[in-house]
């Protein structure tokens, strides 16, 4: 919906990141920054919720819904808020091997109570309650179920009106159980936007595709990225991702990774729409293979596609956005890949980056880079064309992939990274804790139930003061709602409408809850992002 206008918001003045250099800050909040002049404020934690990793759906499997998610319906009773969250799980359990997971889409009820009493010295228990109420099976133009499969090394499947998209095709019942076998369309789901009549636009890490299902389920569109991210070995697309099905780990790519085009399994990780829902974005979770995402320490530029949405979806522009880089455990520097992108005008976008391999149930239990940064595209160059788009040339940096590089080819303007919000201070976290009088929320060591998970993958805005008409907020202040992906890491859990049962023993914990943490923002003066 689109935003009324919105007062004034004070803030101080705090500069964009445009190089590798992160930019420090206190550990107090309220933080606020200026982002090519426009106010944002981190007012603080307001809440933390859970949903438990052996919940199970109306088919009888383990549900996860960090991925990416939706809210609907938001509203405000008496001292509560109330509103329909839409769920989004990734491939399915795949720490031993893929699976032949269907995706879906898991609706839950949310009511969150706010508790501005809570404090360090007195933290509040959970107040976002999930309530599970139904789940969409995601299918075909051709009304079979797509699945979590990493596709076939070559080909895919195509329809009339649609292109030639990642498939699988496995044998049994693609569980490494006895079945007829089949060939589906794969999907790594990864972004969700829910539009008005219920249809919804997911986007995926293997093509990288974006589609759109009708509101039972059924693919109705697809969209095929721009050649230079379509990821090639020796010549030829090819979709897979190197994560081999459960039931046979020898089936790897040659070479492992591709030549050209999207990293492996960092497809299209944020997906947002404008609160018109005349256009659609979406950005791969980090720089291509020619763009520098060959190398872990230079894959910071990564690529944000603008499509308009009318009878027919065109590519409008493309835009550079540098990521941040961070040292890690051993000082080293390190890209944090792009988790999940949001709306806020036609300029800016807020981006939740992280780093990875560290939280509950990893080795290393502190998280150095954790955040929601805003980017701001004003100033940026419009890359789309054939120059940066060609299948085999279409480099946006000078090193390609012999010399992985980050320093972008002369002509190129990037968008600005602006840090904000940080995840990871301990003085907002430990505000709350775990239910039934437990473990308070924190990010490093102990390993406990409070411990943050690794990944944070979800972004949700929600105004603090909604409207009758269910409009922003007037004031420019939103509950901003995160999700961490459990990635189905349970030793209770069950898949193929419950026949199967699976125990993950790759994580250095049992199990892990997926996790939701509520923050309180202000936004700038006549912003009209996508809400509730």
């Amino acid at each position: 919906m689109v935003c009324l206008s919105q007062v004034a918001v004070v803030a101080s003045s705090f500069g964009f990141v445009a190089s590798s250099t992160i930019a420090r800050r206190s550990s107090a909040t309220p933080v606020s920054i200026s982002c090519n002049g426009q106010a944002y404020t981190y007012d603080n934690l307001a809440g933390y919720g859970t949903v438990a990793h052996d919940l199970r759906d109306q088919y009888g499997d383990t549900i996860s819904i960090g991925s990416s998610m939706a809210v609907k319906d938001w509203k405000k009773a008496g001292k509560q808020y109330k509103g329909t969250l839409f769920g989004l799980p990734d491939r399915g359990f795949n720490t031993n091997g893929t699976i032949n997971f269907i995706g879906r889409v898991h609706v839950f009820d949310i009511t969150f109570t706010p508790a501005p009493e809570a404090t360090v010295a007195k933290p509040s228990a959970p107040n976002l309650v999930f309530k599970y109420k139904r789940s969409i099976l995601l299918s075909g133009p051709d009304g079979k179920p797509v699945t979590g499969l990493d596709p076939d090394f070559t080909g895919g499947l195509t329809y009339p009106g649609f292109p030639s998209m990642p498939a699988a095709t496995y044998p049994g019942d693609g569980f490494g159980g006895a079945g007829p076998g089949d060939k589906r369309i794969s999907i790594d789901a990864e972004g969700l936007v829910v539009d008005e009549d219920g249809s919804f636009w997911i986007s995926d890490e293997y093509g990288p595709f974006v589609y759109k299902f009708n509101s039972k389920g059924k693919m109705v569109t697809a969209i095929q990225p721009p050649d230079a991210l379509l990821p090639v070995r020796k010549g030829v697309v090819s979709f897979n991702s190197n994560t081999p099905p459960i039931y046979d780990s020898e089936q790897v790519p040659s070479p492992k990774d591709p030549d050209h085009g999207r990293q492996n399994n960092q497809g299209f990780e944020g997906l947002t729409i404008s609160p018109d829902g005349k256009t659609l974005w979406v950005m791969l979770q980090s720089a291509a293979r020619q763009d520098g995402g060959a190398s872990s320490s230079k894959r910071r530029n990564t690529r944000l596609l603008k499509y308009s949405l009318g009878k027919k979806v065109t590519l409008e522009a493309e835009y550079v956005v540098p990521l941040p880089t961070f040292l890690n455990a051993k000082s080293a520097t390190r890209v944090a890949a792009q988790s999940e992108i949001h709306y806020v005008s036609e300029s800016q976008f807020l981006v939740l980056a992280r780093d990875s391999g560290v939280g509950r149930g990893q080795k290393d239990p502190l998280s150095r880079y954790r955040h929601v940064d805003v980017v701001d595209i004003a100033g940026a160059t419009n890359i789309k064309g054939t120059k940066y788009d060609d299948i085999q040339n279409g480099n946006i940096t000078s090193g390609g992939i012999e010399s992985p590089s980050d320093a972008l080819v002369s002509g190129i303007t990037a968008a600005k990274l602006c840090p904000f919000l940080d995840f990871n201070l301990n003085s907002e976290l430990n505000k709350f804790k775990t239910s039934g009088g437990g473990d308070v929320i924190h990010n490093g060591a102990p390993v406990d139930l409070g411990l943050l998970n690794e990944k944070w993958e979800a972004l949700a805005l929600l105004p603090v003061s909604p409207t009758k008409e269910g409009d922003c907020d007037a004031k420019g202040e939103y509950f901003l709602v995160t999700l961490s992906d459990n990635d189905f890491i349970t030793n209770n859990g069950y898949a193929n409408f419950g026949n199967v049962r699976f125990v993950d023993t790759s994580a250095t914990v049992p199990f892990l809850d997926s996790q939701a943490l509520v923050f309180k923002i202000t936004l700038p003066q006549g912003s009209k992002p996508l809400v509730a």
